[in-house]
């Protein structure tokens, strides 16, 4: 596998849109297009660095990291190593799509911490709404992790590694980290990010996040539908548990949500949303079973076959 990497960048430019096929494609597997982004990194020209950039607008979940962790390798590299269009590269991207991509981070952990609120334990017990509630959590601390890569663009990534250092620590190591961020910042939504920061509570928390989303409290199902309208920003597991959620407690989702989670590359978010539909409309499951007895996916295929057998149904 590394002399076919080396061989590919040894291509340069010329290997960028073989590249891109495999990075772009969901339906692949994620330690191939993490190795794709990689490779585009190693060419180093202007325009792979460029893609990568211009990449990182439209990416989200793990392939925003990777991109961000190659772009900041390349970019903290010293002295000959480092890349002469990194600079030109980063600037293409710019201040203010880098704090729209900020923006968008803290407009999607209000959406998490609205979940946690309306489908807290005591208004949604149950271990279903257990997964939910640490897929949310987990979504959430990947999400302060991207943004701190993201202000290493912004600012010394010396100062913002000591910061997320601090921040990782004890209760006077957090407020050290807090004040490097509070002396650093210089953006419009630093005060959000420095309650995010500090831990303080998801009400408090949200009462920051005000300018860029408004929190309206909502019943459990309805909470669950409205994130099931951000769908393409949650992880794999996130929108399986959403559906698993639905599937125990009986709620209804959109045929449209349904069907588009159906074609999710993810195995495991096609079996929830197989075991939603037994559950809320089996006559539509009985027709989509004969279209889905040979996914790609062995255990999905073996879901699907059970399924038939016990409708009678043959393909």
């Amino acid at each position: 596998r590394e002399a076919a990497m080396q061989a590919l960048v040894a291509l340069g430019d010329d290997a960028l849109p073989m590249l891109m096929q495999v990075a772009g494609n969901p339906y692949k597997p994620d330690t191939l297009r993490h190795q794709a982004w990689q490779v585009i990194g190693r060419i180093g020209t202007l325009q792979a660095l460029t893609l990568l950039a211009s990449n990182l607008m439209t990416s989200w979940g793990e392939p925003r990291r990777w991109i961000l962790r190659i772009l900041l390798k390349l970019s903290d590299e010293q002295g000959l190593r480092r890349s002469a269009d990194i600079d030109i590269a980063l600037d293409g991207l710019g201040r203010q799509s880098v704090e729209t991509l900020l923006n968008q981070e803290l407009q999607f952990i209000g959406q998490l911490y609205s979940g946690l609120i309306d489908c807290g334990a005591d208004k949604a017990p149950g271990d279903t709404f257990d997964w939910l509630r640490r897929a949310l959590q987990d979504m959430q601390t990947d999400a302060m992790e991207r943004m701190l890569m993201l202000m290493r663009f912004l600012y010394p990534s010396s100062t913002i590694q000591a910061a997320e250092l601090s921040l990782e620590g004890s209760a006077s190591s957090r407020a050290r980290g807090l004040e490097i961020l509070d002396n650093t910042l210089d953006i419009p939504a630093k005060r959000a990010i420095l309650t995010l920061f500090e831990q303080s509570s998801m009400t408090a928390t949200l009462t920051a996040l005000t300018p860029l989303v408004t929190y309206k409290p909502m019943p459990p199902p309805e909470r669950l539908r409205q994130l099931l309208t951000v769908r393409h920003f949650l992880s794999d597991w996130g929108l399986a548990c959403c559906f698993h959620v639905a599937r125990t407690e009986r709620w209804s989702i959109s045929a449209d949500h349904v069907m588009a989670s159906l074609r999710h590359p993810v195995g495991f978010v096609r079996e929830a949303v197989l075991s939603y539909l037994d559950m809320a409309s089996p006559r539509a499951l009985e027709s989509l079973l004969p279209l889905m007895a040979k996914d790609p996916n062995p255990l999905v295929a073996d879901q699907v076959q059970k399924m038939m057998e016990k409708r009678l149904i043959t393909t």
